[in-house]
């Protein structure tokens, strides 16, 4: 996988966006309130990702992160804090597709996930000016189901067969310990999950980002 992602990056003149995701389903043994499907994107320049890497990883203090775990002791929040701070002192681009609520019979949250991708990439690859160029890469964190990995494959491909998106932009699936870089859609999508699911100190992470953060409507 790692060198798939390596000849990906070669073939890829754009910039390359990083997908993560934070959700909470609306399922009927747990709770059908306050639901949500958060997908983001964060835009990186090639010239840039081995400073970010680097920079992640220094704040980390390792080669591994999970802003949900980290956000459970009071080191990690301070490490998410300075992990937003970092990704601020740049220019990478925000993204995010956002439904609240998800539908009460979407138990799975599959079709609110459907729906956000949709948005997210064809916004993607269409480029927004002054805020990122067109995307031809989307990197996204691979889920561990091989049947939800199919149906992420599967989202992308109707886009391109509906001509939504250029038959060239492609969709990679690999896990963050693999690329660091999926680090920064993990920390701004629980830095925005805070903002509708608590009242503390981390309800505020999210402000730390917002001036680069762009809003774009899911597309079922």
């Amino acid at each position: 996988m790692r060198d798939t992602l390596a000849e990906a990056y070669t073939r890829t003149r754009g910039p390359v966006a990083y997908l993560d995701e934070s959700y909470q389903a609306p399922d009927p043994v747990i709770t059908t309130a306050n639901t949500f499907y958060i997908f983001t994107a964060v835009v990186v320049h090639h010239e840039d990702m081995d400073e970010l890497r680097k920079g992640l990883e220094d704040i980390a203090g390792g080669r591994y992160w999970h802003t949900r775990d980290a956000l459970a002791a009071t080191k990690g929040r301070q490490q998410t804090e300075d992990m937003l701070g970092f990704l601020a002192d740049g220019s990478e681009a925000c993204v995010i597709a956002h439904r609240v609520p998800v539908d009460a019979t979407d138990h799975d949250a599959e079709q609110a996930r459907r729906a956000c991708y949709r948005g997210m990439a064809m916004e993607l690859a269409r480029g927004a000016e002054g805020k990122w160029d067109p995307v031809e890469l989307l990197v996204l964190e691979q889920r561990n189901q091989k049947n939800f990995r199919n149906k992420d494959r599967k989202n992308h491909s109707e886009l391109v067969a509906e001509a939504k998106i250029p038959r060239h932009t492609r969709q990679i699936q690999v896990s963050p310990s693999l690329e660091r870089l999926l680090w920064l859609p993990d920390v701004v999508s629980m830095a925005f999950r805070r903002t509708l699911t608590h009242h503390d100190r981390t309800s505020t992470l999210f402000e730390i980002v917002k001036d680069q953060v762009h809003f774009v409507q899911p597309v079922d």
